[in-house]
């Protein structure tokens, strides 16, 4: 009689079920091969929080269904990356639509969609996950709305405009098991008070983005007038951004700015694919701020607001 022995799960192993799997389920059909990765309890969550969640066998129903619309599915995962019991995929599919899928009839386009999904591992097994993808793509390469070629406004013009909006410069980073990783970042926002909550728009192709994926906080600093050189430094692509900067590991990891007017600590709660930048979203844990005058960006050049006179209202 043969007694199977436990072995530690070790990251190459999760990540070379995940690729056989996936390719097995989705490229070629075999959605059984997911029974050996996925746990009994599995639960994939998608999209919005109002959109139903999928137990496994629901799961292995919709990709039947997305490989009747789309017989000739490939998709190809792009990145992998880890972090303790969870996995970060970034992917992308392409198929023509041969099939009716959303309750749209056939109409032999070719589409491409991109995405990113998050797993949680409970020793060998995926316990939970979260999709995210540009549902746009989807729908306008589906015919369902406008596409973007037909309605979008000169990207010249779209781009002035975006030149007449003035923002703050923000220095976004995380510790990337124990290197500084960081770059400029003009898209940051402020999603709600109660709970404190904020977003950063980050350029997939930046060589920060994936370490942001692996990452379970990240830190903002809000540069200072006089910290140009900063901001300089973290708009370039160098190989060691911090090795001119001087900078401080916050409460919960991430590096921070010193001399910066402001900083945050995010625990990043949800990743969300955007065009050509994934939006992260998350919970503000720290928090500090200094009677400095921010640095100021604006149609391409920095200024020091601490000059300007407020206007009366």
């Amino acid at each position: 009689m043969s007694r199977t022995v436990d072995r530690a799960v070790t990251p190459s192993d999760r990540i070379s079920r995940v690729r056989d799997a996936w390719q097995a389920a989705w490229d070629q059909g075999q959605v059984d091969a997911l029974d050996d990765l996925l746990g009994p309890s599995y639960i994939r969550r998608r999209g919005p929080a109002a959109t139903p969640s999928l137990g496994r066998e629901q799961f292995k129903d919709s990709i039947r269904a997305v490989r009747e619309a789309f017989p000739d599915l490939h998709t190809e995962i792009e990145e992998i990356v880890e972090q303790g019991e969870r996995l970060a995929i970034r992917w992308h599919s392409t198929g023509r639509h041969t099939g009716a899928f959303l309750g749209v009839p056939p109409t032999g386009r070719p589409v491409e969609v991109s995405g990113a999904t998050f797993a949680r591992f409970e020793g060998s097994a995926v316990a939970e996950e979260w999709v995210t993808f540009d549902s746009r793509q989807l729908l306008e390469a589906l015919g369902i709305i406008t596409t973007a070629q037909e309605a979008a406004v000169d990207s010249a013009l779209v781009r002035g405009v975006h030149r007449k909006f003035i923002t703050g410069v923000t220095v976004v980073t995380t510790d990337d098991d124990g290197t500084p990783r960081g770059l400029a970042v003009n898209a940051f926002s402020s999603i709600s008070l109660d709970p404190p909550m904020v977003l950063v728009c980050v350029q997939r192709s930046s060589a920060t983005h994936p370490a942001l994926h692996r990452a379970s906080h990240l830190g903002i600093s809000i540069l200072a007038a006089d910290q140009l050189e900063v901001a300089k430094a973290f708009a370039g692509k160098g190989d060691d951004k911090f090795a001119t900067v001087s900078w401080t590991p916050g409460a919960f990891g991430a590096p921070l700015i010193d001399g910066s007017c402001a900083q945050l600590e995010v625990e990043i709660g949800q990743r969300l694919e955007a065009g050509s930048h994934t939006v992260f979203t998350g919970r503000v844990v720290s928090a500090r701020h200094d009677d400095l005058a921010p640095l100021v960006y604006s149609g391409g050049g920095f200024f020091d607001i601490s000059h300007t006179a407020p206007l009366p209202w």
